[in-house]
């Protein structure tokens, strides 16, 4: 008699990160109350740790980013199909992405969680106040460069560009698909659009490293001695310093270091938790990426960022949202649809007395 081999799902199915467990027969990871089920807080940091993994492998999401996931999904797929044929839903799909994503940016991105945002009137340009004359401004000059030079006025006026995205449809993939195209197509405009303005943050950080405040390499663990050096740079400006950006490795640096896990106030709310939240020490909140799928993280391994309140850090503006146009086979030469999603952007770090880098060696 043939030997039964049992065939196993090739994609873990997603699921509300209140159902959640580590392991088959094993509580489930969130309590009743919201709170992250945790024995102590050493026991707490741990089960982060787990969460955070689950959602960057994408086997979690929030319970009403699910819900409403759930509830498109066969009106996604209706859509999609009615695409082919009408050039009216075909158009009304990529307005609705194009919805979609300008909210994920707003709830997900770092450089909109850390910058302040300008709104710009149709018929003017964008301007940003400065917290000071005579400092180095760093701005974006597209969505892949940046550039400095000093300000000499209270008004600085950077470049406008535009950051744009291409979701397109094969007809085979919608034919022979039996996933989500349609959420594939997302998460692939999310990472070009969210990722590409938390990468303009990243580089220009980087740019000002060492203007005024010198990077800082830790050759051991991190602990909350080297980390208050780092923190000290921005204060010492007279400039609060609210949030910490830091890379997803620095994580097991908590876990593992006592001290560290006592001087922070940890997040228990896993919807908090799963924005990238870990906790309070100093009075900034640390924020990382670990929560992000391995192409949305924007640090390398050791780094993170201390940045001053966002008065004194910088601006950007988007115009009020995103715009969609379709395409198709006139435009990617395949058969099939797409769109291209565009928003008209500015950047500008206005301060580089409000950032401060630290590296792990």
């Amino acid at each position: 008699m043939a030997k039964r081999i049992p065939v196993k799902a090739a994609r873990t199915p997603v699921q509300a990160a209140t159902e959640f467990r580590t392991e088959k027969g094993a509580e489930r990871l969130i309590g009743r109350n919201g709170e992250v089920n945790a024995s102590s807080k050493a026991d707490l940091w741990r089960q982060n740790a787990k969460l955070l993994q689950a959602a960057s492998q994408g086997q979690i999401v929030q319970d009403g980013t699910l819900a409403a996931a759930q509830d498109f999904k066969a009106r996604n797929r209706e859509l999609l199909t009615a695409a082919f044929n009408d050039s009216r839903s075909y158009r009304v799909l990529g307005e609705k992405m194009a919805e979609a994503l300008y909210i994920t940016a707003n709830r997900q991105g770092f450089l909109r969680k850390f910058l302040t945002k300008n709104t710009v009137d149709q018929g003017s340009i964008p301007r940003f106040k400065m917290a000071s004359k005579n400092v180095t401004a760093v701005y974006s000059t597209s969505p892949t460069q940046i550039d400095a030079q000093i300000a000499l006025d209270r008004w600085f006026t950077p470049p406008e560009f535009q950051i744009v995205a291409r979701p397109f449809v094969p007809e085979n993939e919608i034919n022979q698909s039996n996933n989500d195209v349609l959420e594939e197509k997302f998460v692939e405009a999310q990472e070009s659009l969210m990722v590409a303005e938390d990468r303009l943050l990243y580089m220009a950080s980087n740019a000002v490293v060492n203007l005024d405040n010198e990077l800082s390499v830790i050759s051991s663990q991190l602990t909350p001695y080297t980390f208050a050096r780092v923190l000290t740079k921005v204060n010492r400006w007279g400039l609060k310093t609210p949030y910490v950006l830091m890379a997803s490795d620095l994580l097991q640096d908590i876990i593992g270091n006592t001290e560290m896990q006592n001087a922070i106030d940890p997040v228990a709310r896993h919807e908090l938790l799963l924005t990238g939240e870990l906790g309070v020490l100093w009075g900034a909140t640390l924020v990382t990426d670990a929560y992000r799928h391995p192409e949305h993280k924007v640090l390398n391994q050791g780094e993170f960022f201390v940045f001053a309140d966002p008065l004194n850090l910088g601006a950007y503006s988007d115009r009020g949202g995103l715009q969609s146009a379709p395409v198709g086979i006139e435009v990617e030469k395949v058969p099939g649809r797409g769109w291209v999603v565009w928003e008209s952007f500015a950047m500008t770090l206005a301060n580089p007395r409000a950032v401060a880098k630290g590296i792990r060696a």
